[in-house]
């Protein structure tokens, strides 16, 4: 990773936490906020006085080494935090940070890959669930920062290796917009709907990786609809969608709500059941969708029906690489005027056509720009 518009100084490290601050106590759950107390939620800080010349020297005295300068910065901006990520609740002080071997010897295991790393690391992270933010001395870039590491006990090994401690922050800030905007706790609601037509029109163009950009971001400010788009998109790259469909519509009422459940049973569902399909899916589907009516989902063109019908035809007598030929020929005529509408979804649900798709060729259908009237 490359740190880039990440905080440096502790003027800037000041603005960046009074931002992450507001959105925070915008967007964190009852429990949470209740655990900050009035006062800190009425002054909207959720840092505490920065740390002087004195206590810097001292802390690096007693490592007996500097700082790095983005971790020193953000200590002279507050010397230590609360609530720096979904799983990091406190950050160590200047009084408190230290050596792993030293503050959690029992990490430093001899017979594990890491040793060497988590023997030299200094920890940064204090109160948290399961997880400890590191510093590594021993791997330095040309300004100084030391590469940043989360170990967690719900990976096999460190996690990602990031550039420095700021990259580090933003990586968890963005992980905590992500996450409560899948829970429907936006934290930044204003543009979500500009992200998602910018997207729209730029799937339509066969731009799918800057499509899926979009809608991701959106998705991060809360919107139902880039989520659900996001979604979609996918299921024309990635042959695991499956997963996604449960875990990031189905699991969220939001954006079952923002296109309509209807439509979700139309186009996301038979992919879905087509590779689960136990009674556990079922169930799962009909309690996430209720009993939903038709999908308000625009009917297909008709001169690209006529394509689909003769495809199929050819399908049904054998003749499958002709039957794609003519799919292939119909895709750059496929329009919508849906504004949920992005891509034909009915090749890959249809029971004649989807065997025609193979993942080569939904990605190409993706990457085919859709329609010159867009």
């Amino acid at each position: 990773m490359v740190s880039s518009g990440r905080p440096d100084t502790a003027e800037q490290w000041r603005g960046y936490l009074a931002e992450y601050s507001a959105d925070f106590l915008r967007a964190a759950d009852a429990d949470r906020l209740a655990g900050l107390g009035s006062e800190r939620r009425a002054s909207g800080w959720l840092g505490f006085a920065g740390a002087g010349p004195d206590a810097l020297a001292a802390v690096e005295e007693r490592l007996g080494t500097p700082l790095p300068p983005g971790y020193r910065a953000f200590l002279q901006a507050s010397d230590g935090w609360l609530e720096m990520g979904p799983f990091v609740w406190t950050m160590r002080t200047t009084a408190d940070v230290g050596w792993v071997r030293d503050l959690e010897p029992d990490l430093c295991d001899e017979d594990d890959e890491d040793y060497e790393l988590m023997a030299r690391a200094l920890l940064v992270s204090a109160d948290a669930d399961a997880c400890y933010w590191l510093l590594d001395p021993a791997d330095v870039n040309g300004n100084g920062e030391w590469a940043a590491y989360v170990w967690a006990s719900w990976y096999p090994g460190l996690g990602d290796r990031f550039v420095s401690f700021a990259d580090l922050v933003a990586a968890e800030r963005e992980e905590f917009e992500e996450l409560n905007a899948r829970d429907g706790r936006a934290i930044e609601p204003a543009g979500a709907a500009e992200l998602v037509a910018e997207g729209r029109l730029m799937a339509l163009r066969g731009d799918a990786a800057g499509a899926a950009e979009r809608f991701e971001s959106a998705a991060r400010k809360g919107s139902g609809a880039g989520q659900y788009l996001s979604v979609v998109l996918a299921a024309f790259r990635q042959p695991d969608v499956h997963h996604r469909i449960r875990n990031d519509v189905l699991g969220h009422p939001h954006v079952i709500e923002a296109v309509g459940a209807g439509r979700v049973r139309a186009e996301l569902v038979p992919l879905f059941l087509k590779r689960e399909s136990g009674a556990w899916a079922r169930r799962l589907v009909e309690q996430a969708l209720g009993d939903s009516g038709d999908a308000p989902v625009s009917p297909e063109p008709s001169d690209f029906t006529a394509s689909l019908d003769r495809a199929r035809e050819l399908a049904r007598s054998g003749d499958t690489d002709t039957a794609w030929s003519v799919v292939a020929a119909a895709v750059p005529h496929w329009r919508s005027d849906d504004p949920l509408g992005i891509a034909p979804l009915t090749l890959l649900t249809d029971p004649e056509l989807s065997s025609l798709v193979t993942p080569q060729r939904a990605a190409w259908i993706v990457t085919t720009s859709r329609s010159a009237t867009h």
